[in-house]
């Protein structure tokens, strides 16, 4: 006996596709940014020192002096000659007491007392050590307002640009199914 056969025979489909790619560029463009530095403001503000010059030594050196100071000088000089002449009476006056002792003491005196002398003191140059000078520095007022950083940015957005693909189909094979039978 014998025996019957089936004979399959498939043909599969086949889809094709053209594919044009789409295209995309995106550009980022640069921010534009600007910094501006303002400068800082500074302030100065200096008081004048105090210079004190004091000449009173040398003026006295060559012999220039206030009546205040003159007076009381000419006082002290007065004061020591009047007991300078104290002294001298006095010794003179005991000499007198001795007279018997001999010797001529009147004229002696006489003498003695009948010239002076006296002292002429030229002034002299002043010196600058007889200047006292005296400097104080006043304290400086400084004052620094620092300002802020101008920035400033402007940002751009990207630029973008897409060209759409696209996807054709097509058939490149049919499907197909034979079927035999044999016997």
């Amino acid at each position: 006996m014998a025996v019957s056969q089936i004979q399959i025979k498939s043909t599969p489909a086949r889809l094709a596709l053209t594919i044009d790619r789409g295209q995309q560029t995106i550009r980022q463009p640069k921010a534009q940014q600007s910094i501006q530095q303002p400068k800082a403001d500074l302030s100065i503000q200096q008081r004048p020192g105090k210079l004190t010059i004091d000449q009173t030594k040398a003026w006295h050196n060559i012999d220039l002096k206030n009546a205040l100071l003159r007076t009381k000088e000419t006082a002290q000089v007065g004061e020591q000659k009047w007991m300078q002449g104290v002294a001298r009476v006095s010794s003179e006056g005991d000499e007198l007491m001795k007279i018997e002792n001999g010797g001529n003491p009147i004229a002696s005196q006489a003498e003695r007392n009948s010239g002076f002398d006296f002292d002429i003191q030229l002034g002299r140059s002043p010196t600058h050590e007889l200047v006292d000078l005296h400097y104080q520095p006043a304290e400086a007022d400084i004052s620094v307002q620092r300002n802020e950083p101008v920035i400033n940015v402007e940002r751009r957005n990207p630029e973008t640009s897409f060209q759409q693909g696209k996807v054709s189909t097509y058939m490149q094979q049919y499907p197909d199914i034979q079927i035999d039978w044999k016997v």
